[in-house]
């Protein structure tokens, strides 16, 4: 397992933040914690979330309640970035890969969740872009633990 080095790690304010900050740092993938495409027909889940539960995880539909808004958030903001945009579910990286909030908020020396989130999201990039992964339309599952 290789080391990586972290580069950045901020909170956004904004989508006009993380475009600003993909712009300088030119990733050649950028994670995105909120889904990125909507269900056939317009409701009900997607194949992703169908295949997810029958692996073990779970995410909400992305049009149930505010996961609605946060899904018409991640699909503007994924066709704003110049980069390759991938899905993540934090959460359920961390699971697959076999680490833990407290693994990662160690290694950090960061306590903010939404920090943890985001090297998580990082986590699920980093396998992406090395081949340890499965796709699920636009969702990326990592199938191994890579960094840490």
């Amino acid at each position: 397992m290789n080391k990586c080095e972290v580069l950045y790690l901020a909170l956004a304010e904004s989508d006009d933040d993380i475009t600003a900050a993909a712009s300088l740092m030119r990733p050649l993938v950028v994670a995105v914690d909120a889904p990125l495409s909507y269900p056939p027909e317009g409701r009900g889940l997607r194949d992703v979330e169908r295949e997810l539960r029958r692996l073990g995880f779970r995410l909400l539909p992305p049009l149930m309640g505010p996961m609605k808004k946060l899904t018409e958030r991640g699909i503007a903001l994924s066709k704003k970035l110049t980069s390759n945009v991938i899905e993540v579910h934090p959460l359920t990286s961390m699971k697959a890969m076999g680490l833990t909030r407290e693994e990662l908020r160690r290694s950090l020396g960061v306590r903010h969740e939404d920090l943890i989130d985001a090297f998580a999201a990082a986590l699920t990039a980093v396998a992406y872009v090395e081949g340890l992964y499965k796709r699920f339309g636009p969702f990326v599952l990592p199938t191994a633990r890579v960094c840490i």
